[in-house]
């Protein structure tokens, strides 16, 4: 089945919704919808960022204002649209990425199951690993520091996905690290992933690179890496998951009886 990716490349102003909503209004500008299915994603927490105490006096985005936004861009667009935004828990908060389909609706949701260190300060983990049905095209989802752990990745796959969707906003100096976790995903699982990261100046001065790229199920990597505010735009075909996996028959060949056991020397 034919897709389209668009990846948003964007800096954020920390705790400014509204600014940051333009910015996203404002790249996609140019974006026309086709007759295929449509996917656009959003860097991570994209709307509010990481200023933790920006988050009581904003309160949560989704639901509310940033899950509303996601909903209306989607429309306009006529897209599946993905991004993160803060979700009250009981104590806390959730790191929580929406999906919104082309009508509006917001179809799922995935709390992020890995806060990154100080983020345990903030956030809640969620439990729970997620699979959307976007058009006909099964889409896993994962924020940022999730893709550090392949285990997901692979249940995801072995679940159907076609596509691993990540939000991210990785900062220096770990771009190599990105750029090798991104196509090693979609090397060993034999799928597409699309993973917008941020760009630009972080209040506590971290360097956000970009290098939002979009990676298909042979480790091709589809489009430029660049740390520039802009879209990047790819079509892709869910048809070539079948033709490398009869190539490179890794599904095939799983010894699953042999990954139970762990035999240590000497006993």
């Amino acid at each position: 089945m034919e897709f389209t990716i668009t990846l948003v490349q964007i800096a954020c102003r920390e705790g400014d919704r509204e600014s940051n909503y333009k910015t996203v209004e404002r790249v996609l500008k140019e974006l026309r919808p086709t007759d295929c299915v449509n996917l656009i994603v959003l860097p991570e927490l994209f709307a509010v960022g990481f200023r933790h105490e920006d988050y009581d006096r904003i309160s949560a985005g989704i639901p509310g204002p940033t899950s509303d936004f996601l909903s209306r861009i989607a429309k306009k667009h006529e897209a599946y649209v993905f991004g993160t935004g803060i979700e009250k828990s009981e104590k806390r908060y959730y790191n929580t990425l929406a999906a919104a389909t082309p009508s509006g609706e917001i179809l799922g949701t995935y709390r992020k199951i890995h806060p990154f260190q100080e983020e345990h300060d903030v956030f809640d983990g969620g439990t729970k690993i997620v699979l959307m049905d976007c058009g006909g095209i099964k889409v896993g989802v994962q924020i940022c520091y999730d893709i550090r752990f392949p285990e997901v990745s692979r249940k995801l796959a072995l679940e159907g996905a076609e596509i691993l969707v990540v939000s991210a906003a990785f900062p220096d100096p770990r771009s190599a690290h990105w750029n090798a976790l991104v196509q090693a995903r979609a090397i060993e699982n034999q799928l597409y992933v699309a993973a917008a990261n941020r760009i630009g100046l972080g209040f506590d001065k971290k360097i956000y690179f970009g290098h939002s790229q979009i990676v298909d199920p042979w480790g091709l990597v589809l489009t430029r890496c660049n740390s520039e505010e802009r879209i990047i735009h790819t079509k892709g075909n869910t048809d070539m998951l079948s033709s490398v996996r009869k190539q490179i028959t890794c599904y095939l060949d799983r010894a699953r009886t042999g990954y139970d056991t762990v035999q240590r020397f000497p006993d």
